[in-house]
């Protein structure tokens, strides 16, 4: 692209310069104007790692996903590729970055950035610098609640949406990859539901007769595998898998251990663990000997509780499922990968006890028979705080836990839609969350329905 001087052009133009009679000298400068336009591409100063990044400014300052972030200053370069933009300096909510000019950067905000600082990276490896702004960015969510199927009646009927109904769904477990949602009914029917996301159409592969119960679900390493946790009754079993290869209807039981009703693998090593209900503890079963192994003892005898991981594999959660008032709360687990055991359990959120509702951070926090806990990819926590009809969002800081309500309204208990903090459930006990942290997905069991809570 050429820079030129357009108004001594048109001067000569308009005086004749462009004609063909007498004009010799007005053409002969004509032709050096032109001769003397420069070409933008050359002028493009690129990045220079021996300069500093200098930020001046930043607008908007508040804005939700697909808000475009200017942001001006020197020594950004041309080359979008080499540059990187985060806000709240989280690695798993960087923007688009667009396009540089030199002076500035032209970037999308990401869905749930969060609010923080504003981090400018460019280059690599030794030529990599990065700078912050000291303002924050204040993100503004925008997130709806409606309900996705089921709600109407209690009872089993599979089908479309419209038609689908749901008996007091328990638990969930979501296979993002090919919007598959699962949902397991414990009550009445103890069915495993299969929600097909694409299709919007609900069935029901598997049930489960005979059992006491069924407690929780969860995928095994690749996702081909469901894992059931039950209460055996007559027949001793504790962990039930459903294969996908068998559609999820044929099922091969386990016996792990007396007293075990509570399963789940290690998203990174697929080593698997399971509770004891009698005196409270948490073991791994070594499929080579068929044993279990007890690793510790999160909660006091006879207490029924569940499982969550950390996406790294690192953290192993324990959340008690008792009945409310006697246990409310979480404990932290570190795992060794190199001897497959776990370090002493630490209070993580809430009080063993003392039941109640209260934000705030670690031990200072309430809460009220936590029945199941999912990991985002993002790195948050989202919790089913059934008996207080919320939902948590739990943000873990070097073990240090913040907890904040999320949606529903604390100990009022009902049915509407809209604004998440506004709208009710009742005895939320599953939850679920998308790979991209954008859907969450709620079994609200007293409703009999599937709740869908879209994020932005």
């Amino acid at each position: 692209m050429k820079i030129c001087n357009l108004p001594a052009i048109r001067a000569l133009f308009a005086r004749g310069g462009g004609g063909g009679g007498g004009g010799g000298g007005e053409m002969l400068a004509l032709l050096l104007l032109l001769s003397g336009c420069s070409d933008e591409s050359s002028e493009r100063a690129a990045y220079d790692p021996r300069k500093p990044i200098v930020l001046e400014s930043f607008s908007p300052h508040e804005g939700g996903v697909g808000t475009q972030l200017i942001i001006r200053g020197e020594n950004f370069g041309y080359d979008a590729s080499k540059i990187r933009v985060r806000i709240a300096n989280n690695e798993n909510r960087e923007a688009r970055v667009i396009s540089a000019k030199g002076n500035r950067i032209y970037a999308i905000v990401p869905a749930r950035a969060d609010t923080g600082h504003v981090t400018v990276t460019i280059g690599e490896g030794d030529e990599m610098q990065e700078a912050s702004f000291e303002e924050e960015f204040l993100y503004e969510f925008k997130s709806n609640l409606s309900t996705l199927c089921g709600g109407s009646r209690l009872e089993d009927v599979d089908g479309s949406f419209k038609e689908a109904q749901f008996s007091r769904p328990m638990r969930l477990a979501l296979d993002d990859e090919n919007k598959i949602l699962f949902v397991l009914e414990s009550d009445n029917f103890k069915a495993l539901r299969m929600v097909d996301l694409i299709n919007q159409t609900v069935t029901t592969p598997w049930r489960g007769p005979g059992f006491n119960n069924v407690r929780t679900v969860s995928f095994g390493l690749t996702r081909d595998t469901l894992l059931i946790g039950v209460e055996g009754g007559g027949q001793n079993l504790s962990t039930i898998f459903l294969l996908r290869s068998d559609g999820f209807v044929r099922q091969k039981n386990y016996s792990v251990g007396s007293g075990s009703n509570a399963s789940i693998v290690n998203p990174v090593d697929g080593e698997l663990f399971v509770n004891n209900y009698y005196n409270g503890s948490v073991l791994r079963y070594d499929r080579e000997s068929e044993t279990s192994i007890e690793l510790a003892r999160p909660f006091k005898q006879n207490t029924d509780f569940s499982f969550c991981w950390s996406i790294d594999g690192k953290y192993l959660y324990a959340l008690c499922i008792d009945s409310p008032g006697s246990h409310s709360a979480i404990m932290r687990m570190e795992y060794d990968f190199e001897t497959k055991t776990l370090g002493e359990p630490a209070q993580w959120v809430g009080m063993d006890g003392q039941p109640g509702y209260q934000d705030g951070v670690g031990d200072e926090t309430r809460i009220n028979a936590p029945y199941q806990m999912c990991a985002s990819q993002q790195g948050d926590y989202f919790l089913a705080d059934t008996w207080n009809h919320c939902i948590r969002r739990i943000v873990d800081n070097k073990g240090q836990a913040t907890v904040t309500t999320y949606a529903g309204v604390p100990n009022s208990p009902g049915y509407t839609e809209g604004d998440p903090l506004q709208a009710q459930l009742q005895f939320p006990t599953g939850i679920a969350i998308s790979d991209d942290g954008t859907v969450l997905y709620v079994a609200d069991k007293e409703n009999n329905r599937i709740v869908k809570i879209t994020v932005e």
